[in-house]
């Protein structure tokens, strides 16, 4: 349990005391109470600043994600070329997950509906759409509720896209499905770090290397 500076606004010792609470309880078993306690502070005063236990959460995640998308972006729009910008994408992606694995876990996992069976079909626009594998149903509130969380994990993907397509276009990648090609190499890369508990044996600068050479050339011996 993380020790919250008094002297800091009450809003930053909201924030910071649900990081620790929320990191090592999960969103289920993660209390207002406990935050409150941690953080020094009234439940009115967490109502006042962030509504409820939902809304705190993704406060902080998005918070946390912000400086992340802004990073992002410039390697979008950056005039290095394919192969150095998805070099640079992996290592934010890598750097921020390692960073945020805790909080990220329960967005991937517990906030964005996985647990219950809900997943994104991905549209031909880029856009997403919640799903049932089970055939439920959600309540408009619900739907929309899960889908702010999943459009936080979208938009991070969307700038791979960006980067994908671009190279699909001048030709230096062969064409084609470059969202779901998009999908795929952000989803092994995000389950990789999320469920890696060994020892690390590469430096994030090393394994955005061997990501992108692996990525682009494969695996077989040229």
């Amino acid at each position: 349990m993380r020790k919250i500076d008094k002297t800091l606004p009450k809003d930053q010792r909201i924030l910071l005391a649900a990081e620790d609470v929320f990191s090592r309880r999960g969103y289920v078993q993660a209390t207002l109470d406990e935050i409150i306690a941690l953080a020094d502070t009234g439940k009115g005063t967490v109502y006042k600043y962030f509504g409820n236990k939902d809304n705190l959460f993704y406060t902080l995640v998005a918070g946390k994600i912000e400086p992340f998308m802004q990073a992002l972006q410039e390697i979008v729009e950056s005039q290095a070329g394919t192969k150095e910008k998805i070099r640079r994408y992996m290592l934010e992606l890598l750097t921020f997950l390692r960073e945020n694995k805790d909080l990220y876990r329960i967005l991937w996992y517990e906030v964005s509906g996985n647990q219950r069976g809900f997943h994104p079909v991905i549209l031909n626009d880029g856009s997403w759409e919640m799903s049932s594998l089970y055939g439920d149903t959600l309540s408009e509130e619900e739907y929309n509720r899960i889908l702010r969380y999943r459009n936080l994990i979208r938009d991070q993907v969307q700038c791979l896209v960006a980067i994908i397509s671009e190279s699909m276009e001048q030709g230096f990648m062969k064409y084609g499905q470059p969202t779901v090609t998009a999908h795929h190499l952000f989803g092994g890369v995000a389950m990789s770090v999320l469920h890696y508990v060994g020892e690390q044996e590469f430096t994030d600068a090393e394994l955005a290397d061997l990501i992108v050479d692996r990525f682009l050339y494969g695996h077989a011996v040229r």
